[in-house]
């Protein structure tokens, strides 16, 4: 793998705020030209995931798989009979694109590479030294680390990239409730805009953080 010729821009969990992703995009002056990596969580719980999904698009942006883009693959591998009333009203966001939005997001890998980075929804499984073995739940949904992977959300247990020995720096989203982690070795990304925090942004060749408040809370905590 070859280093990156143009700016890579790292965008935390958007959630369907596409007001707050529009003010981010004036904010760091991102276009086409960058490499851009959406870190998962595109959809769900804000006002219009759809408008999020075709702003990536637009902007040839890099997505990776979060859990909320797995739960709608999970729901649209229901047969309709067996989706539940909580089901339909996760669909009813996506204003009937139920088979566009998945046909999307089913292309989304669970992580992303490059020689000095390593890109992630939620976070590495601590102890196993190959991506490809590490277990979904764990990329998918992992904040802390019990030793075996069996409780992931447990805060009286360290946070996983404290248990964690990897050769590159890790981007990482899902974790709103630590918010922004700047280290050397590690960058969280989620800043709960959804919860009515910000939407987070950062370049490794600027090592520049960008952020736009929320508008308003769209989901309560």
């Amino acid at each position: 793998m070859s280093l990156p010729t143009r700016r890579r821009v790292f965008i935390g969990d958007v959630h369907g705020c596409i007001e707050e992703l529009r003010d981010l995009e004036r904010i760091a002056g991102l276009s086409s030209a960058d490499e851009i990596v959406l870190m998962g969580d595109l959809i769900n719980k804000g006002p219009d995931s759809m408008a999020v999904l075709d702003w990536a698009d637009r902007m040839g942006a890099q997505c990776l798989r979060g859990n909320h883009e797995a739960k709608l693959l999970h729901v649209m591998g229901k047969l309709p009979q067996e989706r539940t009333p909580r089901d339909e009203k996760f669909l009813s966001q996506f204003r009937g694109f139920h088979d566009e939005a998945t046909a999307r997001i089913e292309t989304w890998p669970l992580w992303l590479e490059w020689p000095d980075l390593t890109a992630v929804h939620a976070g590495l499984e601590p102890g196993c030294q190959n991506l490809s073995q590490m277990r979904q739940r764990c990329l998918l949904t992992i904040r802390t680390w019990d030793g075996k992977g069996h409780d992931l959300e447990d805060p009286s247990n360290p946070a996983w990239f404290d248990c964690l020995h990897w050769p590159t720096r890790v981007v990482f989203g899902h974790w709103a409730m630590r918010g922004l982690v700047d280290r050397p070795d590690v960058k969280g990304l989620d800043t709960g805009c959804v919860y009515g925090g910000r939407l987070t942004a950062w370049s490794p060749e600027e090592e520049t953080f960008w952020q736009a408040p929320a508008h308003r809370t769209w989901w309560p905590v």
